[in-house]
């Protein structure tokens, strides 16, 4: 049974029938142990604000913010115990977080940019190219355990967002990815053990068999057929981190650009062999990926997480091909204004 009557949708008697007789995809990846099942009529939930509404006020929140923001500026954010690096041709500047769940969590801060909207390519690249990597390198200098690195944020209150300035939190595993990241190498472990592959560049080529992903460089991005959250993209590096970094920007302009997602959250592994490298490069076994999935309407009543997603499968309703071909219009859009990075492509 559908759980509703013949007068949802004010007696829409198509989109009645479509709920009497659902179409529900639901994929398993044997390797990560990844469940996602997909149906569409999950998205036609009632009490979904408009787009254009949830901008309009994401914007006075960003405003409304300003006064006071801890981040606008180091002087209210503490010093790491071996200083703070400083990106002065950006502004940014790294701080120790006063919540940490590591020996040492910091966090890396744009502090001219209090509106995550108007992130460029610039400040992106020395975000995550220049100010995390050096942190790291600090941070393998005074603990040499310290190896593997992780990236997180969350964009705004409504995906765990602390506060509305965007801020890195960064912190590193000892000997391994902690948590998912962790699960994610595992599960490349037992795929070259089964089959001698490596297995996130052949979800690379699976992905772009399928019309989900595409190559840059040494970098890819994909829309993965096992997310997490609706609207999930990932990159995926090889060689070289400013590739990776690229690729990233531009999925994450997507979203603000072309698919209107203004809440999500962000996640990314960097290899252990990256700390401090002028030239990064990946070694076998180490992860150069970023997710990024979407937390739904910053203002809906439904909540993006259940039961489901706590403990069992993952569960979407938005249409993969949708969110590559924002990706892929991003892309294309920024070859016009960025044609550097397109050399050779």
């Amino acid at each position: 049974s559908s759980g509703i009557n013949a007068e949802y949708g004010n007696g829409d008697q198509m989109l009645y029938g479509k709920f009497k007789k659902p179409k529900v995809l639901t994929v398993t990846d044997r390797y990560s142990f990844e469940t996602t099942t997909v149906n569409p009529l999950r998205a036609m939930r009632p009490n979904l604000p408009d787009k254009g509404e949830e901008l309009a006020r994401v914007k006075k929140i960003i405003q409304d913010s300003r006064d006071g923001c801890n981040f606008c500026n180091d002087k209210q954010t503490l010093t790491d115990s071996f200083g703070r690096v400083y990106w002065e041709k950006s502004h940014i500047f790294t701080s120790e977080n006063a919540f940490r769940f590591f020996d040492y969590t910091g966090m890396v801060i744009p502090a001219d940019v209090h509106d995550f909207t108007e992130l460029d390519a610039q400040t992106f690249e020395a975000l995550f190219a220049y100010a995390a990597v050096t942190w790291f390198g600090n941070i393998r200098d005074k603990s040499p355990d310290k190896t593997h690195p992780i990236l997180v944020w969350d964009l705004l209150e409504k995906a765990g967002g602390s506060q509305v300035h965007p801020h890195i939190t960064i912190f590193a595993g000892s000997g391994f990815y902690p948590g998912k990241m962790g699960h994610l190498e595992d599960a490349g472990r037992r795929y070259r053990t089964a089959t001698g592959g490596d297995y996130l560049q052949d979800i690379v080529d699976i992905h772009v068999a399928l019309g989900l992903g595409f190559r840059h460089k040494s970098a890819a991005v994909v829309v993965p057929i096992t997310p997490n959250k609706d609207r999930e993209i990932w990159v995926i590096g090889s060689t070289d981190l400013l590739d990776f970094i690229w690729l990233y920007f531009l999925a994450f302009r997507s979203y603000i650009e072309e698919l209107q997602v203004y809440c999500s959250s962000h996640g990314m592994a960097l290899p252990s062999t990256e700390i401090g490298s002028k030239e990064p490069f990946k070694s076998p076994g180490d992860l150069m990926v970023a997710k990024m999935g979407s937390r739904g309407d910053c203002f809906s009543v439904h909540s993006d997480v259940s039961s489901l997603e706590l403990y069992t499968i993952n569960s979407i309703s938005t249409d993969y091909y949708h969110t590559f071909a924002a990706v892929k219009k991003t892309y294309e859009k920024y070859r016009q204004t960025h044609p550097e990075k397109y050399e050779g492509v």
